[in-house]
């Protein structure tokens, strides 16, 4: 008990000496940390430059018919980069960007926007995804960027989608029809309605045929308005597509931040050292 109680002191005495010898010496801490900075900064650069181009997507959002958001694998960012970083969409953007599938390996990602804090669920569904390429040369950059934008956006369109899109559609052009149709009737009611020669009884009956027509046209007429906002709404909102096509920038291979502060650690951790290896030598040099 007694040994363990001197062990325990004697590292305390250590750790208390270290302490005070990187304060005594502080100068040399110092000058680790900046020499692990200069250091840091330099490896950065050693890297040399690269083009990075980044595609900005926004995910579909599906509905269903009661108007509620459906939550589907489609709109889940994690699939997004799975889908990006799979052989099959590396194979087509290296062949749209005509560079082999090896150059693209290792050199996409992607990162989710939010665009809200809220945690409900149409939030959750409310994000953009940034895919990022990182190539030799910007053209390819872009090329490659914009094409996996272009696969996202073709990739997680459901088919429901797809068919409630087009069932808009065909309920729009049926709706444009029965409008055509009843505007000629109403046009010739109008005109039969105001013959000179028509009797009173003719002339109820006319109205009343008139007055129905016009119901009928303003009740199809609203149906037709809210068909086309439906439409519009799935194909801004259900539908997948890119925010910003990718424009490459030239930008350092290695990050400069993180290079840095690795370094500065570094150097910080490699200065304390020395500043407590000159300190122990100084002491036993030093005359009893």
């Amino acid at each position: 008990m007694s040994a363990a109680n001197d062990l325990g002191a004697e590292r305390e005495i250590d750790l208390g000496r270290w302490k005070q010898a990187a304060i005594d010496r502080w100068w040399i801490v110092a000058a680790g940390l900046l020499a692990g900075i200069v250091v840091g900064a330099l490896y950065s650069l050693s890297g040399g430059s690269v083009y990075q181009a980044s595609a900005l997507i926004a995910p579909g959002q599906p509905f269903s018919p009661q108007g509620s958001p459906v939550l589907s694998y489609q709109s889940s960012p994690r699939a997004i980069e799975k889908l990006v970083t799979s052989e099959s969409a590396l194979k087509r953007a290296a062949k749209a960007a005509g560079i082999g599938i090896g150059a693209l390996r290792g050199h996409v990602s992607t990162q989710t926007v939010a665009t809200g804090a809220s945690s409900s669920t149409a939030s959750r569904g409310a994000v953009l995804i940034e895919i990022t390429v990182q190539l030799h040369k910007p053209r390819h950059a872009e090329d490659a960027a914009n094409a996996l934008g272009r696969i996202v956006v073709g990739d997680t369109t459901s088919k429901y989608v797809r068919q409630s899109i087009d069932g808009f559609t065909v309920k729009i052009t049926n709706y444009q029809a029965q409008l055509s149709i009843l505007k000629q009737r109403i046009d010739e009611l109008t005109k039969d309605v105001n013959a000179p020669s028509l009797n009173f009884t003719d002339k109820l009956l006319l109205v009343a045929s008139l007055d129905n027509a016009q119901t009928r046209f303003g009740t199809i007429s609203d149906n037709l308005s809210l068909a086309q906002q439906q439409q519009t709404l799935a194909q801004s909102v259900e539908l997948a597509q890119t925010i910003e096509p990718a424009v490459a920038h030239k930008t350092t291979a290695r990050s400069r931040r993180n290079s840095i502060l690795v370094g500065a650690l570094i150097g910080l951790i490699a200065g304390a050292i020395v500043a407590i290896v000159v300190d122990t030598r100084a002491r036993h040099t030093r005359p009893a």
